[in-house]
């Protein structure tokens, strides 16, 4: 006689297997129809995946570089743009003087040393700016603003241009404590570090330095010009009068002949800025070849995916149907 029975729980038990094996490739095949990529590259590849890990790790670098290279960009555009502000001061000023030399009046020279008043005040904010908590003329003084204040190097200045016998006597007396060793300049007005910021990283072995010192040779010499300007005519001070119409003279002529050191400053920059397009240009190029073959390694196609995704949903229901209707099988139901 036949034997009667349903172990309906051993076979649930068992579709229950089946249901979540299909659901967790379901997601894997979901996932490589979205990405491209298989969910489980290792088990795809059965276990070959040394190069897969080697190309991953050189893309983690690469794109680690981008960072790098993002900051230099932004820090070294910056110092360009405040040598070009340093240059357009001091051109400005130059071209202000050179008609008023000729035939200006006193009131015309005082207006011009207002102007180089201001001048100095822009030219000390421009060397003092920061990026990313980096002091970009401070050197390797990363957190100190590199340039004592305007005003208070305006005032340590113009005692020396006050007591000269001849205006050539007073620009030299100033200009030594500018440009000279052991000056003002390098003992009260900068404060920054004696040595060049750490140069930047923007691939294995690449290295840019961009920086810019407020120390420098141009940009002192720039500070200086302007510094006599803006004193030479100023009210308040005791500058031989036979003497400032010569002081401005000489100062026009100073700013001038700086133009050319600052835009020697530009060119190392610029030459800078060059360098880490270039080595970005590279860095992007090899980027994308090292995901071509990553994607090579590990990529799903997409639409093969999609097909079996299809295949598994349907299999998925078929089979959520059959436990179904496993859970309704009784004795009373099939009598």
């Amino acid at each position: 006689m036949p034997e009667f029975g349903f172990p309906a729980q051993p076979r649930s038990a068992e579709m229950a297997r089946i249901i979540s094996d299909l659901r967790k490739r379901g997601d894997d095949t979901r996932v490589a129809t979205v990405t491209g990529r298989f969910a489980d590259v290792t088990a795809e590849r059965r276990g070959q995946v040394s190069e897969l890990m080697q190309i991953e790790k050189s893309i983690g670098d690469l794109q680690g570089y981008a960072d790098s290279i993002a900051l230099s960009e932004l820090r070294a555009s910056t110092t360009q743009r405040s040598l070009d502000q340093l240059s357009e001061l001091g051109q400005n000023l130059s071209n202000a003087v050179d008609p008023i030399l000729t035939n200006g009046t006193d009131a015309n020279f005082e207006i011009i040393s207002g102007v180089a008043n201001a001048s100095l005040e822009s030219a000390i904010s421009a060397l003092n700016v920061s990026i990313a908590g980096r002091a970009l003329f401070g050197g390797d003084d990363a957190g100190t603003a590199p340039m004592l204040d305007a005003a208070s190097i305006f005032a340590a200045s113009t005692p020396f241009l006050e007591g000269a016998a001849s205006a050539n006597g007073a620009y030299t007396a100033l200009r030594s404590e500018f440009l000279g060793g052991a000056g003002l300049f390098e003992t009260t007005f900068y404060h920054g570090g004696l040595n060049n910021a750490p140069v930047t990283e923007v691939a294995p072995g690449e290295r840019v330095d961009y920086a810019a010192r407020a120390d420098e040779t141009a940009i002192r010499d720039v500070l200086f010009n302007i510094t006599v300007m803006a004193a030479a005519y100023d009210t308040t001070n005791g500058i031989p009068a036979d003497q400032r119409r010569e002081l401005v003279a000489q100062a026009s002529i100073g700013l001038r002949n700086a133009d050319s050191q600052i835009a020697n400053l530009q060119g190392r920059v610029g030459s800078a800025e060059a360098r880490i397009a270039a080595q970005k240009s590279r860095n992007i190029a090899t980027e994308a070849a090292l995901t071509l073959r990553f994607n090579d390694l590990a990529g799903a196609d997409s639409f093969e995916a999609a097909l079996q995704l299809t295949e598994l949903e349907n299999q998925l229901e078929t089979a959520y149907a059959t436990t179904a209707r496993l859970s309704n099988l009784s004795l009373a139901n099939f009598l």
